[in-house]
């Protein structure tokens, strides 16, 4: 880890000698190499950055052999440049000597390069290489011993002989690459304590742009504990070598706070310059002293900023800086690096489960792993701290040594109030915030957790805190997240933190604090409560409860279980809501609101499966209303009139889903702010008004009565979706429809009156996908071929759709999903491969006996599903890139192409041919050892990615088709369910095997085929089941793990199901962890539906493992199937 002042110096030389200056020193003859090879190696070593000494870099004056020890003794690694006379000079000699001590005293590492020499007589000292050594000898007799030693030491060491390399840069390279392996190798030594560093390391390194000559600065931002000092120390220490100078300024907001920052500036300055003046007289010109740094490559990281004047009074303007030089800003708040102008900005991220457990055990149990004792325990804790690395070193640290009742105890106090020093360290950002903007995030840490930001900022504006902008400084200041659905996020510590903030307002009258959320606390400054009642006993509320809570802005009684309603309340008295703002009572038990309710201060109203049989009379007068949810009104009938709601002028949120008993509404409603209109599930409203608002962009129709839509749906002009599934007495659809310009997505799913849509239906611009399933449509528009931003297309279950004859270049030019399942479709138009862009394509249960040759210029399609096609009796040749094909029960068919062609162009990787019993058996065959053989390829590209860390598509590989026989191919083999492994005595230390390719041979017998001919759901499930035990096979300690192998229907007869399964890192980590391994696989057949579940034994199973030596092994076709007499 970096310190807060480090020089220019390289931190990768021994550990054993402190005074590293240099990565490498070059020892060479000059007469043989200085003007070639040695100029060029040098050259090339830097420019890398790796900090190289030569002897030309001697000052003048200075004694030379002193000098060269030193520098032999500062450097981290010397590289030998042996040549035909190296052994002629004396110098080199000593230098030699001297190299070789240090490589004993200082672990120092040694790398000899033969040039144009034989390795061999260096070692021996023959050849022109020893004549040279001899006549040396005759001068210094008493030395040459100690020369020989050295001499056949050093070419007994590993390096390099310029005579297997056809040319000389391509030694160059080799050596430049083996000491960059070197210096990186020390520097992962260095950080090996450092957990879930390497991935961030990586994406910073590439934001960093290192090759580029500009000045470049980058900001680390995330909240505090998440890792951002402990990360830009790594990346420091790594790449400060290639600046000329380095310093990291830490702590830079508290240095400010405690009047520290023109120190930080002095030791800045006075470490980036090598000047000792600007500590010695801190008077000096500071700026003349900045100007400095315009010549001179520098790397700066400026740890914990949180305002842009701090950088500045630092270092000046960073655009300054030389060329080449590199900036890191770490910070809470976003915003200050918008203000410092940076390029990139990188978020911090929190540490995965795996990376979670091991910083945590190494605090807790001084080792990577829990105490198997403590396995749960410690699983909780990571939950609790959510990958926050600061949080896992506290806790782990203070439950260190300590008896498992003290962890339990612990556990279940941090549930209310985090440990002081994760308060602390997170506190500081909520302190940094003005008193407006630290009420909305109490209220959001109290309440607003995954709600709407829309309708949070409305409520909290109307507060007067000015939500708009706080909610923007909360997001900057990462101490919340907004989700792509808009809903408020924020971690479950900053969450803690805020409410220990509310609890420490009171802490031992909860009457006394403003906010609260536990239903054994309340009264008195009380300005907003929450409540979960699934969480409480039935409740029987007395009718003044609320009488002493004046300042109340926020009721929400809600039930996360959707249990009944365990609030009762028989009437209020007393009870002045003068205040409140938003009011959620889930289960409301009264028939109407209350009365005292102040109608100008009401934004939020939401009072779901209640009882309240009135609601706009009620709420007429309520101009600042918001939003009204009244989902489930069982009893709510009333019509509301247009009085009612002609005043609600700023609702934006209107859900009344649910309420059964409501028939109608009024004839116009003109609410010019409303953006969402939800009557689902109105199951007896016959008709919808007309609507005037122009700011509408969802309407959720589904489940009502309607048999049309009012002509006034055409000035709906922001409409984006529109759901009408399920509206059974609908006929038609208006032409208006179409010239809504934003409708994203139509649904009229289960429309079964449905007719027809409008011709006009290509005018649909902007229209994304669309849902008509299950209506009585049978003929589309022509101008349905005009949609060119339709991406998805669902016609399912319309028996007797025709489709257009001819599908156009320019039209559904951006499809890529279209299903077609079960309509009946007995001919595809040839035109169908002209979707180009099409990547699923469902055409199950239809009744066309071929398909165009035309499909294969469907060069995106991935997925094609046939099943149930049972006039289909062949297929054309299929696009390359597909990747999944399913033609179950396509009872017709006789021919396949090749779908694995020898060339390895297809993608194919998942294939069912179930209940296909006309395919000739020699195809079939055929399709097997393809199939087999792309496995073989998938073992082998997995092979690559573990070697070579690179990304590779899905690794998943399975087929299903009649066939009775186990592949030769699976060398383990057993009749039954269950096979037994013989693994490597390496398996979890090497990875010496990588998975495992399966086959099974399921038979469902006449008892269970029952299942398979009903008409009730016919799917199956395949599960492997795969045991492990310690290597000492006691038979108690076995563990197994389960999994889904494929889904697919139920059939009658044999059939093979086969694929692959490759182990990942957390399973090797696992195996090893408890030294376990592998030694048996059980497969069964699961069938569920609705009323019962039942597992079926398989009849034949078979396993090959992949090893990783050999899985690049070539594929023979006489493996497949035991020779037929």
């Amino acid at each position: 880890m970096a310190s807060s002042s480090s020089s220019s110096s390289h931190p990768h030389g021994s550990l054993t000698n402190p005074e590293v200056q240099y990565d490498v020193f070059l020892s060479f003859r000059g007469e043989d190499t200085r003007e070639n090879f040695t100029s060029h190696l040098y050259s090339a070593l830097s420019r890398e950055s790796i900090e190289t000494f030569i002897d030309d870099d001697l000052r003048r004056g200075d004694e030379i052999s002193q000098s060269l020890v030193d520098a032999i003794e500062a450097s981290s690694i010397s590289i030998i440049v042996f040549s035909e006379r190296y052994a002629s000079s004396r110098w080199c000699l000593d230098e030699l000597l001297k190299i070789l001590e240090c490589k004993k005293e200082y672990a120092q590492i040694v790398i000899p390069a033969f040039y144009r020499v034989d390795p061999s007589h260096v070692r021996k000292q023959t050849g022109n290489f020893g004549d040279s050594f001899l006549k040396l000898g005759e001068r210094f007799p008493d030395k040459m011993q100690s020369w020989r030693n050295a001499l056949t030491e050093a070419a007994d060491l590993s390096g390099f002989d310029s005579r297997v390399y056809r040319t000389e840069s391509a030694l160059i390279e080799e050596i430049v690459n083996a000491i960059l392996k070197r210096v990186d190798d020390t520097f992962q030594s260095e950080n090996e304590d450092l957990v879930g560093v390497r991935l961030p390391m990586k994406e910073i390194e590439s934001l960093l742009r290192t090759g580029s000559t500009n000045v470049y600065k980058l900001g680390i931002w995330g909240i505090g504990g998440i890792g951002k000092t402990t990360i830009a120390g790594a990346i420091f220490s790594k790449i400060s070598r290639h600046f000329a100078g380095s310093f990291f300024a830490r702590n830079v907001r508290e240095a400010e706070e405690t009047g520290r920052l023109g120190d930080l500036r002095q030791q800045l300055l006075s470490t980036l310059l090598n000047d000792g003046n600007v500590k010695n007289f801190p008077n000096i010109d500071l700026n003349f002293q900045s100007k400095k740094l315009t010549r001179k490559k520098v790397l700066i990281v400026f740890d914990d900023v949180n305002h842009p004047r701090q950088i500045k009074i630092l270092v000046g303007r960073l655009d300054l800086l030389a060329s080449g030089s590199r900036i890191i800003i770490t910070t809470r708040d976003r915003q200050v690096l918008a203000n410092c102008g940076v390029d990139e900005v990188y978020q911090m991220k929190e540490l995965v489960h795996d990376d979670a457990l091991r910083l945590f055990s190494r605090h807790a149990f001084e080792g990577d792993h829990p105490h198997e004792s403590h396995t749960e325990l410690a699983c909780k804790i990571i939950k609790y701290a959510r990958g926050v690395p600061l949080a896992l070193e506290v806790l782990g640290r203070y439950l260190y040594g300590k008896r498992r009742e003290v962890w339990e105890n612990a556990i279940s106090k941090w549930e209310t109030a985090p440990p002081k020093g994760i308060q602390d360290a997170l506190k500081i950002s909520y302190d940094g915030l003005d008193d407006k903007e630290q009420n909305v995030f109490l209220d959001i840490a109290c309440f607003f957790i995954d709600e709407d930001r829309d309708t949070v900022t409305k409520f909290l504006d109307d507060c007067e805190f000015f939500a708009t902008s706080g909610i923007e400084v909360l997001v900057d200041k990462h101490l919340i997240t907004i989700s792509v659905r808009n809903k408020i996020k924020m971690h479950d510590l900053l969450r803690a933190m805020g409410r220990e903030i509310v609890r420490q307002e009171s802490t031992n009258d909860p009457g006394k604090r403003s906010r609260l959320w536990h239903h054994k606390e309340g009264t008195e400054a009380i300005e907003g409560i929450l409540l979960d009642m699934s969480k409480v006993k039935d409740i029987n509320l007395h009718p003044n409860v609320f009488a002493k809570m004046p300042n109340l802005r926020i009721l929400k009684f809600y039930n996360s279980m959707d249990e009944e309603n365990k609030c009762k309340v028989s009437h209020f008295q007393g009870s002045e809501f003068t205040e409140v703002r938003y009011l959620h009572w889930h289960g409301y038990p009264l028939k109407s609101l209350p009365s005292n309710i102040h109608p100008e201060k009401l934004v939020l109203l939401e009072m779901p499966y209640s009882n309240i049989e009135q609601l706009f009379d009620i709420v007429q007068n309520h101009g600042k209303l918001y939003q009204i949810i009244t989902a489930a009104f069982n009893f709510f009938s009333k019509t509301p009139t247009p009085l009612s709601t002609q005043h609600l002028n700023k609702l934006a949120i209107l859900n009344l889903s649910g309420c059964g008993n409501l028939q109608s509404l009024p004839d116009r409603i003109h609410l010019e702010l409303l953006k969402e209109l939800n009557l689902s599930g109105c199951s007896k409203l016959k008709r919808l008004p007309e609507i005037s608002s122009g700011n509408i962009e969802t309407m959720h129709l589904d489940g009502t009565a309607l048999e049309e839509l009012p002509s006034s749906i055409e000035c709906l002009s922001k409409l984006s979706r529109l759901d009408l599934a399920d509206c059974k007495s609908l006929k038609s659809l208006p032409s208006g429809l179409c010239k809504l310009k934003s409708l994203d997505v139509l649904n009229i799913d289960g429309c079964s009156n449905l007719q027809r849509l409008p011709e006009e239906l290509g005018y649909l611009e902007a229209l994304d996908s669309l849902h008509a399933v299950g209506t009585a449509i049978r003929e589309l528009p022509p101008s349905i071929v005009r949609l060119k931003s339709v991406r998805a297309i669902y016609f399912g279950r319309n028996r007797g759709l025709s489709l257009p004859i001819t599908f156009s270049v320019d039209g559904l030019q951006n499809l890529r999903d279209l299903n077609l399942n079960d309509c009946g479709i007995t001919e595809l138009p040839e035109s169908l491969g002209l979707l180009s862009l099409v990547t699923e394509l469902h055409l199950d249960g239809n009744n066309f006996e071929r398909i165009p040759e035309s499909i294969i210029q469907l060069s995106n399609l991935e997925r094609l599903f046939i099943r149930y096609c049972e006039r289909l009796q062949s297929l054309p040749k299929l696009p390359c890139n597909l990747v999944w094909l399913d033609a179950h029960h396509c009872t017709a068919l006789e021919s396949l192409p090749g779908l694995f062609p020898s060339s390895n162009e297809s993608y194919l990787r998942t294939l069912y041919l179930g209940d296909n019993f006309k395919l000739d058996p020699n195809d079939l065959g055929g399709i097997v050892k393809g199939a087999l053989q792309k496995i073989q390829l998938l073992a082998t590209a997995r092979l690559k990615e573990a070697r070579e860390k690179i990304s590779y598509p899905s690794r998943e590989g399975r087929g299903f088709l009649p066939w009775n026989e186990i592949p030769k191919w699976f060398s383990f083999q057993s009749a039954g369910s269950c096979v037994t492994l013989e693994m490597p005595p390496d398996f979890f230390n090497d990875k010496s095997v990588i998975g495992l390719a399966f086959s099974v041979i399921v038979n469902f017998s006449r008892e269970f085929s029952f299942f398979c001919t009903s008409k009730i759901e016919k799917r199956f499930y395949m599960y492997c089941e795969y045991i492990v035990r310690p290597k000492d096979y006691l038979p108690h300690c076995s563990t197994s793990r389960r999994m889904l192998l494929g889904v697919s229907d139920c059939v009658v007869s044999d059939h093979l199901f086969f694929g692959c399964y490759f182990f990942d890192d957390k399973e090797f980590n696992d195996f090893r962890k408890y030294n376990r391994v592998p030694v048996a696989v059980r497969f069964y057949v699961r069938y569920t539906n609705s009323f019962e579940s039942l597992d079926w034994p398989a009849k034949k199973c078979g396993i090959r493992l992949f090893h990783a030596p050999d899985s690049t092994e070539s594929f023979s076709c006489d493996q497949l199937f035991t020779p037929k007499d």
